[in-house]
């Protein structure tokens, strides 16, 4: 049985949500995991240090500016990820292979060292050996 670190989607149309789990390489992409390991959120939410008042976000013309006391904050948009990395790490120890979106965020993350994404994506040398003319034969 060969394991899989990978994103399961939720959420709906055009505001895509996902799962991390472990699950059998061979069963389908949102089928029933072997264990959920965390969340990724792609779409970018605003962050602010202050809920904002109705008035200020439907007011025409907003453009993502608060105003408070005179003052204009810019909105910081910001990607979330919850997951359990001590579980991960179980799974990484134990063989489970991460999906090469999976390997990308734990590399970010600082998981999985990227000499071990390298070998997670199974890419080839950058210099293959060079095969000589006299030596390939006639």
């Amino acid at each position: 049985m060969v394991v899989r670190l990978r994103l399961a989607r939720h959420g709906t149309r055009n505001n895509p949500f996902f799962h991390l789990v472990a699950i059998q390489n061979t069963k389908a992409r949102n089928a029933r995991p072997i264990e959920k390991l965390g969340e990724y959120d792609p779409v970018p939410r605003p962050v602010r240090a202050q809920a904002p008042s109705r008035a200020t976000e439907d007011r025409p013309g907003y453009n993502g500016q608060i105003i408070s006391s005179g003052i204009q904050q810019t909105v910081r948009h910001e990607k979330r990820i919850e997951w359990n990395e001590e579980r991960i790490r179980y799974w990484l120890d134990t063989g489970a292979q991460p999906s090469k979106p999976v390997a990308r965020l734990l590399d970010k993350a600082g998981i999985i060292p990227p000499e071990k994404r390298m070998l997670y994506k199974g890419i080839r040398p950058a210099n293959p050996p060079a095969v000589d003319a006299a030596k390939a034969g006639p």
